[in-house]
């Protein structure tokens, strides 16, 4: 048993997942279906945010003066698969409004055996986004401006957006990879483990819950799923 952060995980590592160790891209091979391995039974639930976790929102991610007051969010539990191929549970912090979509399209997600690196609160990175992204971490709540727009609040300020496994989905802000290495990943006519690409199973999973997805924007954030109620 791991225990990372309030989340004890479980892990089965046979040698079929030991031989895909993340360690750059020429170490990537994508896991068939035979390579994940179920340990515990998959969990989706939401929950209020505790006191704890307030009391960590308030301190790293969140501020006066936010638009989404903490009483609007929620902590989601759920199950993943790692680049390992071994099954996870994360947390998430999002706006309530949003949690069920959320939750539904997680478990899909796992069904499906998409992979996720590690799912993460922003606030283990100080609310630091760059720091998350250089992770390869999927979260959700941040309150923070759009980036390369100061002064205009991203819609991660509400909990109504999630970035996905954001090194190797990079944002393409002017021609330049954010996070910087995340131009390893620029191609997007490659298929990486985790991948997000136009047409791909978790873009239209995302729509038909009524979700816009970044990759169509004129600077694509490829990463980056939201659905604004404001």
């Amino acid at each position: 048993m791991l225990q990372v952060g309030s989340v004890a995980l479980v892990l089965i590592l046979t040698s079929a997942t030991t031989a895909r160790i993340w360690a750059g891209p020429p170490e990537l091979v994508a896991l068939t279906p035979s390579d994940l391995h179920h340990v515990v039974p998959p969990v989706f639930e939401q929950a209020p945010i505790s006191a704890v976790e307030a009391a960590r929102l308030r301190e790293k991610a969140w501020h006066s003066g936010c638009p989404a007051e903490i009483e609007e969010l929620r902590v989601l539990t759920v199950s993943y698969w790692d680049f390992h191929g071994v099954a996870r549970r994360g947390l998430l912090v999002v706006n309530r409004a949003v949690a069920a979509d959320l939750l539904s399209i997680f478990a899909k997600l796992f069904a499906h055996g998409f992979l996720i690196q590690t799912m993460r609160p922003i606030e283990e990175f100080a609310g630091d986004d760059e720091a998350s992204m250089e992770a390869n971490n999927t979260s959700a709540f941040n309150c923070r401006d759009i980036t390369g727009k100061p002064g205009t609040f991203s819609n991660h300020s509400w909990g109504r957006a999630v970035d996905i496994n954001p090194l190797t989905n990079p944002m393409i802000l002017n021609g330049s990879p954010l996070p910087p290495q995340g131009s390893v990943y620029a191609d997007r006519t490659q298929a990486w483990p985790g991948s997000i690409l136009d047409g791909s199973f978790i873009v239209n999973l995302f729509r038909a819950q009524g979700w816009t997805w970044g990759g169509e924007w004129k600077n694509p954030d490829y990463q980056h799923f939201e659905k604004p109620g404001h």
